[in-house]
């Protein structure tokens, strides 16, 4: 025998269907993240090339099972929820700087950007870092050593006044390093387009730019028509050290997702400090990433394993003093005002605020501090 509901059916139906409706809610409600609740279905990271190393933290958040668009250079991962989309630089953005990018993106969550950049465009385009996964730049000028005798800065000028500096136009470390009388303003060449060739015709007879976790192996190795080592002189030791490729907001963006962000940044400390203890997953993955984008830009296994190892050795990516990785120091970030507020103004800039602040380019609010590399000195 058949159950007889006094309920009638239309009546029945829309009472099974509501339950069904509300038991989906809940099931969705459960599986909400704090992460999600707090920044939304995706975060947008805008970067300032192509996948590299240096990068590492905001791939290694993103994981080794995520999506590649290759036409727009996009790499989306997926972590508590949330689905983090990579942007690539350099010819995916047209060679625009990340922070402009931000401005003319409201997608855009944070991009990369170095302190002395956010410094010159602090009062048309103001930023704010949140956390910085690398502590130095590992910007380069390099030459052949047999060809060249360099030992110091001051050497560059003072035996070699007529030898070209080869830079891409725009680095206000080179400005520096002119107003500190190391290098003749006429020895400035700004035609530097990134490619070796200029370095292999010339058997590196003059000096060029390049990062010390990529040019010094692949001149070595992977450009056969070089083939041998170069010597080369590390910025940071130079004494001009802004925070390279920083992860910055809007002031906008700052004040909207301060709850995102608060969850966030403890996880890309993370993903620093899980990248560099493991690093041959996620390089393998880099490398998959670029070989899939078929451009001029190469990884190997090799020059990944290099560059990681250069990160450890040149303290490019190490703890701060009080212990914690990723986390601004004020008195630094005052230091490179000081540098560059003269420089800006000597070249006729009007982009600057003239009485920046620290705290107005980098903050520490959203930092844990216990994060951190295991050392001797950080057990």
């Amino acid at each position: 025998m058949r159950f007889r509901s006094q309920i009638a059916w239309p009546a029945l139906v829309a009472v099974l269907l509501g339950a069904l409706a509300a038991g989906l809610g809940l099931a969705h409600a459960a599986t909400t993240t704090p992460l999600a609740k707090a920044c939304g279905s995706r975060v947008v990271i805008q970067t300032d090339w192509f996948p590299e190393p240096e990068h590492g933290a905001v791939y290694q958040l993103a994981g080794v099972s995520g999506t590649l668009d290759t036409k727009k250079g996009r790499y989306t991962g997926t972590v508590q929820g949330v689905q983090i989309e990579i942007r690539a630089g350099g010819p995916y953005s047209s060679n625009q700087q990340p922070i402009s990018q931000m401005y003319q993106d409201t997608s855009i969550t944070m991009g990369y950007v170095t302190t002395d950049e956010a410094i010159q465009l602090s009062k048309k385009l103001p930023t704010v870092a949140i956390v910085t996964p690398l502590e130095f730049s590992p910007q380069i000028l390099m030459w052949n050593p047999q060809k060249l005798s360099i030992h110091t800065f001051a050497d560059i000028k003072a035996k070699y006044a007529k030898t070209p500096v080869v830079v891409f136009a725009g680095g206000a470390w080179v400005d520096y390093l002119v107003g500190r009388g190391w290098i003749g303003q006429g020895q400035v060449d700004t035609s530097f387009d990134g490619s070796p060739a200029r370095f292999v015709i010339k058997d590196g007879a003059f000096l060029q730019q390049g990062f010390v976790t990529s040019e010094p192996y692949q001149y070595r190795h992977d450009i056969k028509q070089y083939g041998k080592s170069v010597a080369y002189l590390l910025i940071k030791n130079s004494g001009y050290v802004p925070y390279p490729e920083a992860l910055a907001v809007t002031p906008a963006v700052l004040k909207a997702k301060a709850a995102c962000f608060k969850l966030l940044v403890p996880l890309i400390q993370k993903a620093q400090v899980d990248y560099l203890q493991n690093p041959g997953p996620l390089n393998a993955k880099l490398e998959q990433i670029v070989a899939a984008l078929k451009s001029f830009w190469k990884l190997s296994p090799g020059g990944d394993a290099y560059n990681v190892a250069a990160q450890r050795k040149f303290g490019i990516v190490q703890n701060g003093p009080n212990c914690t990785l990723g986390d601004f120091s004020l008195k630094r970030v005052q230091t490179v005002i000081s540098q560059t507020l003269p420089i800006y103004k000597k070249n006729g800039l009007d982009t600057y605020a003239a009485d920046l602040k620290p705290a107005q380019v980098v903050t520490n609010r959203f930092i844990d501090p216990a994060i951190h590399l295991k050392t001797r000195a950080c057990p």
